[in-house]
């Protein structure tokens, strides 16, 4: 491997490292807990879009098992920025619901993402495209490299979630052209009764 590679792999890792450390080392407490990239953090940011969703659904776009996203909504419960009730018309679902000290947090979120994309005002607006588009072919490249691996799918849930909710464009700023897409089967999205490609 030449010496350049070396060198930029290595920035590449110390940027990943400065960005972990900006979200969960320099605020700590509160600012680690609300982090988009985390899982309270995330979950706020899914409820600001739908405010009103089933616990089923809302696990699935967590991308992580039952018990790990059940230990998630407890603390969001907790916390006092959700609420959770069963479903009049089935008992078995449970309905999240986004308090309104839920939606102040969430708000807060956005403020701390906007905040830290701020360290790339370094770089011109033709300097972010072409980074931008160096980017996607290291991230093609991967893809390519190890084709077992799904880097896509938390992408492709949440495109297709924010797509249905009129917020959202693809990573190359294209509207995603899926369904809703929620679960394996075909059938009603559990929570807003929209239906569903297999």
């Amino acid at each position: 491997m030449s010496e350049i590679k070396i060198k930029v792999n290595e920035q590449l890792q110390q940027l990943q490292r400065m960005m972990q450390r900006a979200s969960f080392g320099q605020f700590m407490g509160k600012a680690r807990m609300h982090d988009p990239n985390r899982g309270q953090g995330r979950a706020l940011a899914i409820l600001k879009l739908k405010p009103e969703i089933s616990q089923r659904e809302l696990t699935y776009l967590l991308n992580m098992s039952k018990q790990a996203a059940a230990e998630i909504i407890s603390k969001l419960e907790k916390n006092g920025y959700i609420t959770r009730e069963a479903s009049a018309e089935d008992k078995r679902v449970m309905i999240i619901k986004l308090t309104e000290e839920g939606a102040n947090v969430s708000a807060e979120t956005e403020s701390s993402t906007e905040e830290k994309a701020s360290a790339l005002d370094c770089l011109s607006e033709e300097e972010l495209t072409a980074f931008s588009g160096y980017l996607e072919r290291v991230i093609k490249s991967y893809e390519e490299q190890f084709p077992d691996v799904d880097f896509d799918g938390p992408r492709r849930m949440m495109e297709e979630f924010m797509s249905h909710h009129g917020h959202g464009f693809g990573r190359h700023g294209h509207r995603s052209g899926r369904g809703h897409g929620f679960g394996k089967d075909k059938g009603n999205c559990e929570g807003c009764g929209h239906h569903t490609e297999a």
